[in-house]
């Protein structure tokens, strides 16, 4: 374990938020989560290091997750949902443009844009989902932690990057959107979605509020602490809004009826009458911004 300051400010003066207890892959432990006292961020101090975070990242993770994706394509309702995803995360720059998906899992996303004309990469830390991304579609996808690949980058290479539920694993987010900066083109954009803790179910469900997933998500932003962060890595936020994410209301609520902190411990699922019913309330809150998950867009400020 180790003990972190702020990312955002770099005081290490703190106040508790709350300890989650989280039981899963044959781990039980408690995690303290805490405020910065000067900025607000939100995150796990302290935290597992990078070698110990490994174990919390297994075969199962990954899997658990493309497995609640791929039932929800065979479900006609969900469907609709999981489409109505890809058409808020289609760039507003005109296709042809050069695009790196940082976290693309197996890369169904990419594919999605390169059939509309889009010159697209991926950023990949799971070695076993860059591999289908590489062996069944074809795509360019260079594995390993984003910390570690994007410095390898040409600088002002590419026009729009996208981070959708990754910022918030990175042990050092400000050091990455830094070099975000340097590799997008001057007005290159950068597209984000993430979880949201202003979001009222955050503080209704503590540690069983799904997006909250310690210790994997290492940070917790606000609509305020995103843009302080985007702003001192030199980008200029155009846009935040709130992200319906009914699945997040029936996985919390799943995690509080079994008492487990991390439902991805207990093989979600995407049931869709709960969905159904969940999407009015998360639609709700969206519209304020206090839904559970938010969106980002922010542009590279010229030198």
């Amino acid at each position: 374990m180790e003990n972190v300051h702020c990312n955002l400010c770099d005081s290490r003066e703190t106040l508790p938020v709350r300890v989650a207890h989280v039981r899963l892959y044959g781990r039980d432990n408690a995690f303290h989560v805490v405020r910065c006292a000067r900025c607000g961020l939100v995150y796990v101090n302290p935290r597992p290091d990078k070698e110990e975070l490994r174990a919390y990242y297994p075969r199962e993770y990954q899997s658990d997750m493309q497995r609640a994706v791929s039932d929800g394509w065979d479900n006609p309702v969900i469907r609709v949902g999981l489409e109505m995803v890809l058409r808020r995360r289609m760039p507003s720059a005109s296709p042809g443009g050069r695009l790196l998906d940082i976290g693309c899992t197996t890369g169904r996303y990419l594919m999605n844009l390169r059939e509309k004309g889009w010159d697209v990469q991926g950023v990949e830390i799971d070695a076993d989902a860059a591999d289908i991304a590489r062996s069944q579609y074809g795509l360019t996808v260079h594995t390993g932690d984003a910390e570690d690949v994007l410095p390898k980058f040409d600088g002002e290479s590419l026009d729009v990057i996208t981070m959708w539920h990754v910022i918030e694993h990175f042990s050092n987010p400000l050091t990455v959107l830094q070099e975000v900066r340097r590799i997008l083109k001057p007005g290159g954009l950068l597209m984000l979605e993430l979880p949201n803790f202003a979001c009222p179910f955050a503080s209704l469900f503590g540690q069983y509020w799904f997006p909250l997933e310690v210790p994997r998500h290492l940070y917790q932003f606000t609509p305020k602490t995103l843009a302080a962060m985007l702003e001192k890595a030199g980008f200029r936020l155009t846009r935040v809004k709130g992200v319906p994410a009914p699945e997040a209301l029936v996985w919390s609520l799943n995690a509080l009826r079994n008492r487990q902190p991390d439902p991805l411990s207990t093989h979600i699922t995407a049931n869709p009458v709960l969905m159904s019913l969940a999407f009015p309330i998360s639609w709700l809150l969206a519209q304020f911004r206090m839904s559970d998950h938010m969106a980002a867009v922010a542009v590279r400020l010229h030198p």
